[in-house]
């Protein structure tokens, strides 16, 4: 069973936890957590809209643009992806929003100074108001320290997965491979 490494994963987790819900809710408005999101956790955050298309990226923190060396805020993630691979991108972050539970993932990167790395994220569901798609919200941190100029490159593999249960319990089938 994966658990959550990153103390700034875990600040994250901890942080979403403790935000207002409203009656009956599992997760909070993405404008309550926009509205108390910690500055110093913001830099390493997305928030996706679950869209026809696949998941489009509203927010991509800055610390995110960096490790990348782009912002893709306002595409599509994973938009270079075959279809079925963003089907499955879909898929999870549908189930983290309509169960409702987090997911937990331990991957690897390969970076451009072409070594592999291992990341976490821990991707949590936010309502939206009526008159907007879904959202989900991601914390993704290095568990491995890049050199000095290195960047992330490529995803490599979807690694280990495991639902979080946030109150409503888990799916009974574990989260499909990247």
């Amino acid at each position: 069973m994966l658990t959550i490494t990153d103390s700034n994963c875990r600040a994250f987790f901890d942080h979403w936890r403790h935000l207002p819900r409203g009656p009956g809710g599992f997760a909070p408005l993405a404008s309550a957590y926009l509205d108390h999101a910690p500055p110093a956790l913001m830099p390493s955050t997305f928030i996706h809209e679950i869209v026809d298309d696949g998941l489009l990226i509203r927010f991509m923190g800055t610390q995110l643009v960096e490790r990348w060396q782009r912002d893709d805020t306002g595409k599509v993630f994973g938009g270079h992806l075959d279809q079925e691979a963003r089907a499955r991108l879909v898929t999870v972050a549908k189930t983290i929003v309509e169960h409702p539970c987090g997911m937990l993932q331990h991957g690897i990167v390969t970076t451009t100074a072409a070594r592999r790395v291992m990341f976490e994220a821990v991707l949590l569901p936010l309502r939206a108001d009526a008159d907007h798609p879904p959202r989900v919200v991601i914390y993704s941190a290095f568990l491995d320290r890049l050199a000095r100029k290195e960047h992330g490159g490529k995803f490599a593999a979807a690694g280990e997965r495991c639902w979080l249960d946030i109150g409503a319990g888990v799916p009974s089938i574990p989260p499909p491979p990247g």
